[in-house]
């Protein structure tokens, strides 16, 4: 199967309601608060656009995991890319490689020697992704991360997921 042609570029303001609409499990508040870190230079958030449409987005961060145990026992500067994601039905088509590709180049242009990224312990196909496009266990052990988010409807969720820290070594 031939990989798509996916467009990649930071948020605008513009698309800000779609990615809301075509995201809705991201929750209300991300996407504009994504957007306005960008502007202030923190990060850049990736969408990727297929047929004119979002089909995943990656959110990196220029100034790396704010994760325990991950931001205590790092000892490179590295770049973070955060909720790397795909659209179910557009996975396994290329479009998250696309993405990480991307966001290592903009982590080079930086001036950044590594980029790292966490995945959960339990998502072997995301891993197995990682590990074939050179990203490697850092060996800093499971850690949770968790969060809250307000979806839609503007109910209040929680998560918590278990965690491994993989980094690429971009030189």
């Amino acid at each position: 199967m031939a990989m798509p042609v996916v467009d990649i570029r930071p948020i605008t303001e513009t698309d800000l309601a779609l990615l809301e609409k075509r995201f809705p499990q991201s929750g209300t508040a991300k996407h504009a608060e994504r957007f306005l870190r960008q502007q202030k230079g923190e990060a850049i958030y990736l969408i990727a656009w297929y047929q004119g449409e979002p089909a995943g987005h990656g959110y990196l961060k220029w100034g790396g995991s704010q994760d325990e145990p991950v931001s205590r026992q790092l000892k490179v500067a590295c770049s973070d890319i955060e909720d790397l994601f795909v659209l179910a039905e557009l996975r396994s088509r290329g479009i998250g490689s696309q993405l990480l590709c991307f966001a290592e180049r903009l982590s080079i242009e930086q001036g950044f020697t590594h980029l790292g990224l966490s995945v959960g312990a339990t998502n072997d196909p995301a891993r197995r992704l990682y590990e074939r496009l050179g990203y490697q266990d850092a060996f800093f052990g499971e850690y949770i991360e968790q969060g809250e988010y307000i979806d839609e409807q503007g109910q209040q969720h929680a998560w918590k997921e278990t965690c491994l820290y993989l980094i690429k070594d971009l030189r």
